[in-house]
């Protein structure tokens, strides 16, 4: 339901600014020359994952936990000091990417355990799978920002992933059932127990088994089979006329594909790169989804859930041209450069209407697809 007070509020709430922080941080990732990697591209693949993602979340729990603990989650003061603190580390990062991303590390690290505190506290027991999944990205992010492991970028990477699917598959039947009875239909029950819990201990079984580089394979396809199977059973179609809807279904359909790509590439005798499942869960599975996610947030916040805006749709095409042409790239890379620029450009674009669009008190309403 729309909030009530969405039309006295300033525009400028605080989880606002941390999706403008993060979007401002996927945009460095991309954007910025070479010179700024000092030959280290690890460092992109970092920025994304324990820079973008870890503002992104914290901002999806500053709205969140409050909901799901029933009471203030942080106090004010303190909201702005994390945010304040995480704007300075990334002005610190345009100077210098390592120290910017240590500080931002332990920034998020401790603004999740403050988040943490109060949860525990607050005996929300709904809250501690995604708090705990939280702390463990954080910390790792701490471990890469210092260099501490090598592995520790990939282990970041499933972590983020396996949060994104966990609130993904909380809110993506609620979004879909609350459109479908505003059309005028019935409630559908949610998919059946031993679904949802196939397709999510599969899934964390293989975002594990990729981490630490053991076979993912048989993991990989329960996850997608029975992903595909739970995807079916909410009937997302029934909402594809609203706001948002088909991309968030898009998103949550790519971390299906995802798996099942991942499966292909890893069985004996495959050729297929594994760039290909990698982008197609980090730009369809993980990117889209908390940009479909947050941007749902965001009009719900404005008072205009489910209705269409020009600039909406055209973020969400230009983050989906950038994850054809980058798994385009990844599989004819004889075709030259091209494509991955054309990736970067889409990426940009995509990004760039995201910090707009959160940003925004208002979205324009009822324009189409």
């Amino acid at each position: 339901m729309p909030e009530g007070n969405a039309q006295t509020q300033a525009p400028f709430d605080y989880f606002r600014i941390a999706f403008f922080l993060a979007a401002l941080t996927a945009i460095r990732a991309i954007a910025f020359p070479s010179e700024i990697w000092q030959g280290d591209y690890s460092r992109h693949a970092n920025e994304l994952i324990f820079g973008f993602m870890l503002v992104q979340l914290f901002g999806f729990m500053l709205k969140a936990l409050p909901r799901w603990v029933g009471r203030p989650i942080l106090a004010p003061p303190l909201i702005r000091l994390f945010l304040f603190a995480q704007a300075i580390a990334f002005l610190l990062g345009i100077y210098d990417l390592v120290l910017g991303a240590q500080l931002r590390s332990l920034i998020g690290l401790a603004a999740v355990i403050a988040l943490s505190v109060t949860t525990i506290r607050a005996r929300a027991i709904m809250a501690f799978p995604l708090l705990a999944l939280a702390s463990a990205h954080a910390g790792t992010g701490v471990i890469a920002a210092f260099d501490l492991w090598p592995g520790a970028t990939m282990l970041g990477f499933c972590l983020i992933l396996a949060i994104c699917f966990e609130v993904g598959n909380r809110i993506f039947p609620m979004v879909i059932d609350s459109g479908r009875t505003r059309d005028g239909r019935p409630s559908r029950p949610l998919p059946a127990k031993w679904i949802s819990l196939t397709q999510r201990i599969s899934s964390l079984l293989t975002l594990l088994l990729w981490a630490f580089d053991l076979p993912y394979a048989l993991a990989a396809a329960l996850a997608s089979i029975s992903g595909i199977i739970w995807l079916a059973q909410i009937a997302p179609w029934h909402a594809f006329q609203y706001g948002g809807v088909r991309f968030m279904s898009f998103a949550m359909l790519s971390k299906r594909v995802g798996f099942l790509l991942l499966a292909i590439q890893a069985w004996p005798g495959s050729t297929m790169p594994l760039a290909v499942p990698q982008h197609v869960l980090a730009i369809g599975g993980l990117a889209s989804l908390a940009v479909a996610i947050a941007t749902s947030m965001v009009r719900k916040r404005n008072g205009q859930s489910f209705q269409r805006s020009f600039l909406g749709t055209t973020t969400y095409l230009c983050l989906a041209g950038a994850l054809a042409l980058r798994v385009a790239y990844a599989l004819y890379p004889e075709h030259g450069l091209g494509l991955l620029h054309g990736a970067q450009g889409f990426w940009l674009a995509g990004f760039a209407g995201y910090a707009v669009l959160v940003l925004r008190r208002r979205n324009t309403p009822n324009c189409s697809h």
